[in-house]
């Protein structure tokens, strides 16, 4: 029988026991990685569709915008001449109407200008004939003898001459004043009867070219605008504006997107990854082509921007390969090779440092590390750690080393 000497050392020792075991267990449960080295490599994940490398665009006709009444139904197989495209013509009819009405009033504001003029030079050549008579009257009559008239009366037929005299002038200026200003306004008339008129022959080109043909016989397909909009009938088309283009099918190429916080190191000649999605069993390969200087919205109302890339193909298929079908795609950013990674889990910052807990018997102590690239699940590392250490994918929650190494 134990006295209470022992008993009371079984007890410590039960505990004791009891205590490192719960501490094996917690260790034990803090998930770990074992650094290694492993292929790595970076892709970016992008959308988009098939279209042609080069296609014949078809631009709106006339120089004034245009609302389409009729389309020919796309993807279909046109012939050189056939109407693709038809605008309506009521608005441009009824804009020429108002247009002419204009330049028939001004017209007859013209009519009624030379009319004034014309009036109002008889009214001067009248008053000018007038004083002519009255300066042959005067001369006739006047006599400065004192011995025949008064020396008031001699005044009185000089003061008449005088006032005939200024009055010709004045006659003679308002000639001239009259002329100059229905000159001017003759002038102004004119001017914007040419400005009506120039419009009036503007709406007459867009009624002559109310029918959009197709110059080259094949696949009708209509182009979509910066917003990704294709013209529909009821739209309002600008003069220019790529309508529709007829693809060469032997030589097609893909146009994808690419999020902009995701875009980071695409550059030309990367491979892609290619998958329709109506055939994702069939993998194509390509490389970028092209990449957009600044990313843009691809739909109306959306804020968030996409960088557009082109694609070139490393293979044509003309069954599957067809315009406007819709695809996926990823781009090779960084080819695969061995490097040293770990999680992006494993990862923890702390003042603009980086670092790892490293885990040393059964302790994890805190690490700094220099990361390099990294893709959506690993990252490179570069300094800090090397193959075969062991770091924990967590925090563990109690550690004696909380200070990095």
């Amino acid at each position: 029988m134990m006295n209470l000497s022992q008993l009371t050392k079984l007890l410590g020792l039960c505990a004791a026991l009891t205590f490192l075991a719960a501490c094996e267990e917690e260790q034990s449960s803090i998930p770990t990685y074992q650094v290694k080295e492993r292929d790595f490599n970076i892709s970016v994940s992008a959308f988009g569709e098939i279209e042609a490398a080069e296609a014949q665009k078809i631009a709106s006709p006339g120089n004034q915008p245009m609302t389409l009444e009729w389309l020919a139904p796309e993807n279909s197989i046109v012939q050189a001449g056939d109407v693709i495209a038809r605008f309506d013509a009521q608005r441009i009819i009824k804009d020429s109407r108002e247009e002419e009405l204009e330049m028939l009033k001004l017209q007859q504001d013209m009519s009624k200008n030379n009319a004034i003029q014309n009036q109002q030079q008889k009214d001067i050549e009248s008053d000018q004939t007038f004083v002519k008579h009255e300066f042959a009257f005067v001369d006739r009559f006047a006599i400065d003898d004192l011995r025949i008239y008064s020396q008031l009366e001699i005044i009185d037929t000089l003061q008449n001459r005088d006032f005939l005299e200024a009055k010709d002038d004045f006659l003679e200026w308002k000639e001239s004043s009259i002329d100059q200003q229905h000159e001017s306004e003759s002038a102004v008339l004119n001017i914007r009867n040419s400005g009506h008129a120039a419009k009036f022959k503007r709406y007459q080109q867009a009624l002559s070219k109310l029918e959009v043909v197709a110059p080259y016989s094949g696949l009708l397909i209509y182009e979509k605008d910066r917003r990704g909009e294709k013209p529909s009938v009821g739209q309002t088309v600008f003069p220019g504006r790529p309508i529709a283009n007829i693809p060469n099918l032997d030589n097609m190429q893909a146009r994808i997107f690419v999020l902009a916080n995701d875009a980071i190191d695409l550059a030309i000649d990367q491979k892609v990854n290619i998958r329709l999605d109506a055939f994702p069993e069939r993998l194509f390969t390509g490389k970028v082509n092209n990449v957009a200087g600044f990313p843009r919205s691809i739909e109306r109302g959306n804020p968030v921007t996409y960088y557009e890339i082109t694609v070139s193909l490393d293979e044509q298929d003309k069954m599957l390969m067809q315009p406007g079908r819709k695809i996926s795609a990823d781009i090779l950013v960084k080819e695969p090779e061995p490097s040293l990674v770990v999680p992006l889990q494993a990862i923890h910052h702390d003042e603009g440092k980086s670092y790892v807990y490293l885990k040393s018997g059964s302790e994890f102590s805190r690490s700094e590390v220099t990361s390099g690239r990294k893709n959506q699940y690993l990252v490179e590392i570069t300094e800090g750690v090397a193959a075969g250490d062991v770091i924990a994918l967590s925090i563990p929650e109690s550690n004696t080393s909380g200070k990095p190494s």
